[in-house]
């Protein structure tokens, strides 16, 4: 219908009423359908989504801290101070003595009678200052037969320091003997706990042997061969047998 109309309003120029509202309609419908399909053709190919990236932020630098502390001072290490002692003779300070070194080196004391046979007996004089420090040493008896036990010895001494100050004596020089055993373990004579002797008891434990008694001629009792009166050398007449 469309075509006939458009060849007849080509050929006469004119177009009649029915074939004008013809044309209208068949406009609409032709723009009706266009729409049709486009809206078909837009919900068959949906659009991508879009998607937003955000802005990475920009890294922070932390800021660099800085310490003005000043830097700890390390604690000052003050010397020893001696105790201070009142003895007024070397035997009493000598025993004062063997109980310090006997204090600051109780790993190395052997403890027990020792055995009677040692490895090194030595006798040595210590002189000590009035602030308790070794001044001097002097062998009296040395066991140069074991002269790496001299040394030990000596290192002891200085060890052990500072003595007792001396406060009456000022200076004090006293002397001790050193009873060494093999296993690099000793005691003090002054505080010595005896030696074992051969019959395997310690001379300190040992008893003592009963003195046996004097007699004189002023003391001695006569009696006579029938005990009746015994009488003395001085003349007294005891009372009875």
């Amino acid at each position: 219908m469309f075509l006939r109309g458009l060849s007849a309003f080509q050929k006469g120029g004119r177009m009649s009423p029915s074939l004008t509202g013809r044309k209208g309609c068949a406009s609409q419908a032709l723009l009706a359908g266009a729409l049709c399909l486009l809206l078909q053709a837009c919900s068959q190919a949906p659009l991508a989504p879009t998607v937003s990236v955000a802005p990475s932020a920009p890294e922070l630098t932390p800021p660099i801290s800085v310490d003005n502390t000043p830097p700890a001072t390390p604690p000052t290490t003050l010397p020893a101070t001696p105790p201070i002692t009142a003895v007024h003779t070397p035997a009493e300070y000598r025993r004062l003595a063997a109980r310090h070194v006997y204090e600051q080196h109780a790993s190395r004391l052997y403890s027990g009678p020792m055995p009677p046979l040692l490895q090194a007996v030595g006798v040595l004089d210590i002189e000590i200052g009035a602030q308790g420090e070794v001044r001097g040493l002097k062998w009296l008896r040395a066991p140069t037969h074991v002269p790496e036990v001299m040394r030990q010895i000596e290192q002891l001494v200085h060890r052990a320091a500072p003595y007792p100050a001396p406060l009456n004596l000022r200076s004090v020089t006293y002397t001790d003997t050193w009873l060494w055993h093999h296993s690099g373990r000793f005691q003090l004579h002054t505080l010595s706990e005896g030696q074992m002797g051969e019959s395997g008891i310690s001379n300190a434990q040992e008893p003592k042997r009963r003195a046996s008694p004097r007699t004189t001629s002023t003391q001695t009792t006569v009696l006579s061969s029938k005990c009746k009166q015994p009488t003395s050398s001085l003349g007294q007449v005891s009372a009875y047998c």
